[in-house]
């Protein structure tokens, strides 16, 4: 009996996550995403996809990303401790985000919550264990690391990999290819999409909507989170950009609003009023 509860619950609340995360008008066919619809999977991705859309300016990214971490170790390296605690551990976010040192524990002490740490010893470990180089002799030596850790195989094999190393020119490269691949791909399945339009408009509340004019907060019908009739432009024979709006900046469009639809619209109001002053 309790499992038939369950599966009852949830399928009364399959409506939550069958449309499209994005838009929320649209069920997904998943021809190319779970979670959204075709339309908006494609356009989240051509936007996240815009910084790679040139292979020059990749190239230039990843050049200026591996500056970047080479002067945020050489700062781990630098530093002596937190006068504090002595703890040589820093906030990974202070760190990459900001090319600051901020004591991790000292930090974690006043703020709380959970945040990530790192230490030039932790570095060192880790390009020891998978690239098999020594961290501070690149940093000492060379001035610089390995693109990858393909680069540091070749390096290892031939220390002179480094006058003739195109490494970064070609992870540049496959970088690009794959995100205009993967763009590709995707335009061709757009070709195949199946998702189908709600009829109404959907909301993100089980409880109210805004008036896209006024920012009035409007009632819907809960369980199935679309907006009642009287509040969807369409409904009334308009066409606006606006899709959701309240009874009274309704009252703005009549003029543009069939006959009909004019009277309808007249004893909405009038029972509105009377609830207002109810």
């Amino acid at each position: 009996m309790r499992d038939l509860f369950n599966k009852s619950e949830r399928e009364r609340h399959q409506f939550k996550s069958y449309y499209c995360l994005d838009c929320k008008q649209v069920k997904p066919c998943h021809t190319i995403s779970q979670e959204y619809c075709c339309s908006c999977a494609y356009q989240i991705e051509r936007e996240r996809n815009q910084e790679y859309s040139n292979y020059q300016l990749v190239y230039q990214r990843k050049i200026k990303e591996q500056k970047e971490h080479i002067q945020q170790l050489k700062l781990l390296r630098e530093y002596s401790g937190c006068p504090k605690c002595q703890s040589k551990e820093v906030d990974a976010y202070s760190l990459y985000e900001k090319n600051q040192l901020a004591c991790q524990p000292c930090r974690m002490r006043k703020e709380g919550g959970a945040s990530g740490s790192v230490s030039f010893l932790e570095r060192q470990k880790w390009y020891k264990r998978y690239w098999e180089i020594d961290l501070v002799e690149w940093l000492e030596k060379y001035g610089c690391l390995p693109v990858n850790a393909g680069c540091a195989r070749k390096w290892l094999k031939d220390n002179q990999h480094l006058e003739s190393c195109d490494c970064l020119e070609r992870e540049a490269q496959e970088n690009y290819l794959l995100f205009s691949n993967s763009l590709k791909e995707n335009r061709e399945k757009l070709k195949k999409c199946q998702c189908e339009n709600s009829p109404k408009i959907r909301v993100s509340s089980d409880n109210y909507a805004w008036c896209e004019k006024c920012g009035e907060s409007i009632p819907v019908a809960s369980k199935k989170r679309v907006i009642k009739n009287r509040n969807d432009p369409r409904f009334w024979g308009l066409k606006v950009k606006e899709k959701v709006l309240c009874l009274e900046c309704l009252g703005k469009f009549a003029e543009k609003m069939p006959k009909r639809k004019r009277y309808l619209l007249g004893e909405y109001l009038k029972r509105y009023e009377k609830r207002q002053d109810f």
